[in-house]
């Protein structure tokens, strides 16, 4: 994996109010720029890495990749063109609706290995060195949600599918006109779990399924955190849960350690660092829940143990200068 740092898209995350639709209309808006230079993209391509595949597209509709960080929600087809020698890490951050995934298609590829070319898909979002979901929050190691690969294929045909709403695919092709053709499809994801927050207004709610499982709702930027539904615990008795409101219970850490929902933040996306401001649970249809993270990172982290069906309905809204002054105004 490469060790390419991220934090110009945090900046980006930190000034828009809402990631998703803006960066959607930075695509928008720069489109006319990039069909400027489609032709151009395209024939390349279509001469270095025989492309035969996508020639029935019409070449207006090739979107080449001209920024080092390119951020979508768009399918493509996408192409890049190495324009130097120069061993820059860019990525593409692919980022969609928290009830989707994120398949990335390789049509073709030509990224010379012996000059320290590479490419590297990520089921997750990367920054610093850090994945989101965190190891201990995801089905397989980190070894296993990282394809590198490197080389030449004029029909690829490889279909890399994540496990959440983001992805990133990385490249490094310190020679000039190489490159790849990819596109990319957002399926829908019936048990969402691990999500990487695309609004700043809209609530989502965080659900285990009954399953045995860590799930994250996770926004990158300082946030006031609202819970306006809990369902996580309760009592049983010879295997007979109540669904009887308990209120919303205080530090469930020590209480009831194996379900609970973490409210904190970080200075990074692993979520085994989170600095928990509170932990709650219990069955609650109107909770009185609003707590501020004022890092970098703040993640609503639900942990199950399988014995219940645990769901919780929160909002993340950024925190502006005001609201650390007058908590109120957030809400």
């Amino acid at each position: 994996m490469f060790s390419k740092s991220t934090s110009a898209l945090i900046i980006l995350l930190l000034v828009i109010t809402d990631a998703f639709r803006t960066a959607r209309a930075v695509i928008s808006n720069d489109r006319h720029r990039q069909q400027q230079i489609s032709n151009n993209a395209a024939n390349i391509l279509a001469y270095e890495m025989g492309v035969k595949n996508l020639l029935d597209t019409p070449r207006e509709h090739y979107r080449p990749i001209t920024d080092c960080m390119f951020v979508t929600s768009e399918s493509g087809p996408f192409t890049y063109v190495s324009r130097s020698d120069d061993e820059v890490v860019c990525g593409i951050y692919f980022l969609t609706d928290p009830d989707r995934t994120v398949e990335i298609h390789f049509h073709s590829f030509d990224v010379p290995c012996d000059h320290r070319g590479l490419l590297a898909v990520i089921d997750g979002w990367e920054m610093d060195g850090e994945i989101f979901p965190s190891e201990a929050d995801h089905s397989l190691p980190i070894k296993d949600r990282v394809n590198e690969f490197c080389g030449k294929s004029r029909w690829y045909r490889k279909t890399f599918t994540s496990s959440q709403n983001a992805a990133v695919l990385q490249y490094r092709i310190p020679m000039r006109n190489k490159g790849f053709v990819i596109s990319a499809r957002y399926p829908k994801n019936s048990r969402p779990c691990n999500i990487l927050s695309v609004s700043t207004t809209d609530p989502f709610t965080l659900r285990n399924y009954g399953r045995r499982i860590n799930c994250t709702l996770m926004a990158m930027y300082p946030g006031a955190v609202q819970v306006i539904a809990l369902g996580v615990g309760g009592s049983s008795s010879q295997s007979v849960v109540h669904t009887t409101e308990t209120g919303t219970l205080h530090k469930c850490d020590t209480k009831n350690p194996r379900d609970q929902l973490e409210i904190g933040g970080s200075r990074g996306l692993d979520t085994m660092k989170l600095d928990v401001i509170d932990s709650i649970c219990g069955i609650d249809s109107k909770p009185d829940i609003k707590e501020f993270v004022p890092y970098e990172v703040t993640s609503v982290r639900l942990i199950s143990s399988g014995y219940y069906d645990n769901s919780a309905t929160i909002i993340i809204n950024p925190i502006v200068s005001d609201d650390l002054l007058d908590p109120a105004s957030a809400f």
